[in-house]
C-alpha cells in the first residue's frame, strides 16, 4: 500500500500517503484517550503520530527524482563485436586470453552516466556463465577447466543492460 511508491511521489500520492499514515497513527496511538494520567504521556500520544506520519511519508516518497541509469534502457546500437582470440577450434592451456574488436563502438571504464549507442563494455560468458566484465578489448581467463568450451562476448551498455539488438559473437575452443 504505502510502499507501492517508487521514487518521488506526485502531489496526490503524497497527500494520500500522509492521509493514510495519519489515520493509521491516530488509530494506533489514540491521542484523545483520557486514561493517560501524566501530561508527558499525553504529549507523547500527540507527537508520536506526527513522527510516524513524517517517517512513512519520507520512506514512501523520499526517493530521487532522477531515474537510476542502472535500470534505464539503452538505445539501439549499430556497433558489432568480433572475437579475435581464441579462434574457432583452437586448443589452449588453462589460461585463455580473450581479445575482441568492437566495430562502431568503444569499451569504456565508467558504469554510470548517460547511455549512448556507442559506449559500453564487454560481458564475457563461458559455457553460459558470466565470467568477466571487460572494460577494454582484452580479458584474461585463468584456470579454465579442460574440455570443449563455448565463449560468448556481448557488447552491453555502460549500465550493464544489453542493447536492444544485443551485439554478440561466440566461438568454440578446447582446453587441454
Amino acid at each position: 500500500m504505502i510502499l507501492a511508491h517508487a521514487g518521488r511521489c506526485s502531489g496526490p500520492e503524497t497527500a494520500s500517503t500522509v492521509a493514510l499514515a495519519t489515520v493509521l497513527s491516530i488509530v494506533l496511538f489514540r491521542p484523545w484517550r483520557k486514561t493517560v494520567a501524566r501530561a508527558a504521556n499525553r504529549l507523547t500520544r500527540v507527537v508520536l503520530p506526527i513522527v510516524v506520519v513524517a517517517a512513512v511519508t519520507l520512506t514512501g516518497c523520499g526517493g530521487s527524482k532522477k531515474a537510476s541509469t542502472t535500470t534505464a534502457s539503452p538505445p539501439p546500437t549499430t556497433a558489432r563485436i568480433r572475437i579475435d582470440s581464441p579462434t574457432p577450434g583452437q586448443v589452449l592451456g588453462p589460461d585463455v586470453t580473450v581479445k575482441v574488436t568492437i566495430i562502431g563502438g568503444t569499451a569504456v571504464q565508467r558504469v554510470n552516466g548517460p547511455l549512448t549507442a556507442t559506449e559500453g563494455h564487454v560481458h564475457v560468458v563461458l559455457d553460459g556463465s558470466l565470467v568477466a566484465m571487460a572494460y577494454g578489448t582484452t580479458q584474461d581467463l585463468h584456470n579454465v577447466k579442460p574440455g570443449i568450451h563455448l565463449l560468448k562476448a556481448v557488447f552491453v551498455a555502460v549500465n550493464h543492460q544489453p542493447f536492444p539488438n544485443s551485439p554478440q559473437a561466440s566461438v568454440g575452443f578446447t582446453v587441454k
